[in-house]
């Protein structure tokens, strides 16, 4: 009889942050708007992500993503610790403004406040041509440290702050 492979890091962490996520969600803290789980055969990647809202104003994401070498690497046991990154966006729509670099500036400041500085917060704004359309903005941030199994309780504790940003 062959044996199936044990579960990834990857698979492992993704269980975690999507049952912690749906148990706000069944909770009525939040609301599950978009869910994915993509495997790029042409990099031999994975990524998982699931947008959240608190309100109509933002919307959160949180991503999961793991690449060949980690995946390779615990698979053939060629990894002593395989990890996966994670990148928390937030996207919201204003009003065209001629403020918008002040309006930028503000909203990092706020991320700030909740998430401190350690982490850098990169933000953009689009502009569309239609003089009608509000201007998307989009915060993201990137850490610069994979997560592994043996702290699993960090992944979780990012939700507190995603909800204290969407509020």
């Amino acid at each position: 009889m062959k044996r199936m492979f044990d579960p990834t890091v990857f698979d492992n962490l993704k269980v975690i942050i999507e049952g912690a996520i749906y148990d706000l969600d069944l909770d009525g803290e939040l609301q599950v708007v978009n869910r994915r789980d993509l495997v790029d055969l042409a990099n031999m990647s994975r990524q998982f992500s699931m947008d959240i809202a608190v309100s109509a104003e933002m919307l959160g994401r949180v991503e999961l993503s793991s690449d060949l070498e980690n995946i390779s690497g615990e698979l053939l046991k060629r990894l002593d610790r395989p990890g996966c990154s994670v990148t928390v966006s937030f996207f919201q729509e204003v009003k065209r403004s001629s403020m918008i670099k002040e309006k930028l500036e503000q909203w990092k400041k706020e991320m700030q406040e909740i998430w401190g500085e350690s982490w850098e917060i990169e933000l953009s704004s689009i502009e569309t041509l239609d003089p009608n359309q509000p201007m998307k903005l989009s915060a993201t941030i990137r850490f610069d440290r994979l997560f592994y199994e043996d702290n699993i309780d960090d992944l979780e504790e990012l939700l507190p702050y995603m909800m204290s940003t969407l509020r």
